[in-house]
């Protein structure tokens, strides 16, 4: 599926974005581990206790707790997506 402008792309994802969390189950369901990519990701950065994040694209927000995990209570994590749709999920996992 092609996009001609973000727009197109915008839409897209604010309709998926109610159902997003439930695509990425389907995928751990069928096999595919995303998690473990996922966390081996966020390992790979080295992230401290106490260091902010930011995240773009955050989408639903699969890795917040990811990140919490490694920056901890003093740490903060910014999200950033294009859809207010996406935040909107985003912000429930805090």
């Amino acid at each position: 599926m092609a996009f001609s402008d973000k727009t197109s792309l915008s839409a897209l994802y604010r309709r998926r974005a109610k159902h997003y969390d439930v695509t990425a189950n389907f995928y751990y369901l069928i096999g595919f581990r995303e998690q473990a990519y996922r966390e081996k990701a966020v390992q790979a950065l080295d992230f401290q206790s106490g260091d902010t994040v930011v995240e773009i694209g955050c989408g639903t927000g699969l890795n917040f707790s990811l990140l919490q995990n490694y920056v901890g209570p003093e740490g903060k994590i910014i999200g950033v997506d294009l859809t207010d749709a996406m935040l909107e999920q985003a912000g429930r996992r805090v």
